[in-house]
């Protein structure tokens, strides 16, 4: 009996270590955080990395969906290009707004239009994330804000969030490594060290409630300003809502 527990023993080791390192590669709800080359395995287990559950519709002139979709920082990378220190600022900053504007916690996407500054980490992750275009004027550019600073409106009832990011927030040592690679003075590994820094700034917000780092609040009687983009033509849904027995055939526009 003691020769057959010892023949053993190593495969009970091998299968508990192999059982207790299995990466994490689902979310709750299904949605992909897998390990990839452009995704580290602490930013798909971190514990207030943002997920966002979203509705749709079922076509161009569908009625709600009645199932949502999950996005999580893993889509918004693959969409943007590269994962960053901005790219998960913005997303934050925008799970907060999400926070203000959708109690239930599922974002209607057919139901938004946001104000963002013209940078490509703050721009991609809020046209993404609320379905918003320039083209149809529902996503508006505005330099005056900063880059994970947002106004965002809920267009059914014109409730609209402005958030930012606490400037006690930032590290010195990103903006300055920052400052010396757009100097044009710089070498290969001050790109690596600010990557480094950057990845390290994310993993620390991920690490903690996320209002702990923007500011937030209600902006009462908002005036929307005008397009970015010149007049292109204005996007209609048809949008089929029932309540019990009675259903509403509306059109929907975005402005």
């Amino acid at each position: 009996m003691k020769a057959v527990m010892l023949s053993i023993l190593p495969f009970i080791l091998l299968s508990s270590q192999a059982f207790a390192q299995e990466p994490v590669t689902k979310t709750a709800s299904g949605a992909d955080v897998a390990v990839e080359w452009f995704f580290p395995a602490w930013l798909g287990t971190a514990p207030y990395a943002p997920v966002f559950e979203v509705r749709d519709t079922e076509n161009k002139y569908g009625r709600y969906a009645r199932q949502t979709k999950t996005i999580t920082i893993k889509d918004l990378i693959k969409f943007h290009g590269h994962f960053c220190g901005g790219l998960v600022e913005s997303a934050a900053s925008l799970r907060v707004a999400f926070e203000l504007l959708f109690p239930d916690k599922v974002i209607d996407r057919t139901n938004l239009r946001i104000v963002s500054n013209n940078s490509a980490c703050g721009g991609d992750v809020a046209a993404y994330l609320t379905g918003a275009r320039a083209r149809f004027n529902t996503h508006v550019i505005d330099n005056s804000l900063t880059e994970s600073e947002f106004n965002v409106q809920q267009v059914s009832t014109r409730k609209t969030v402005h958030v930012k990011l606490n400037p006690a927030v930032y590290p010195q040592e990103v903006k300055a490594q920052m400052k010396k690679i757009e100097s044009g003075t710089f070498e290969s590994k001050d790109i690596d060290l600010f990557q480094e820094l950057q990845w390290a700034y994310a993993k620390r917000m991920v690490s903690s409630p996320l209002a702990e780092s923007f500011i937030s609040k209600e902006l009462k009687d908002y005036k929307w300003p005008e397009g970015s983009c010149k007049d292109l033509g204005k996007r209609t849904m048809i949008i089929k809502m029932c309540r019990r027995r009675n259903c509403v055939l509306f059109f929907k526009h975005d402005t």
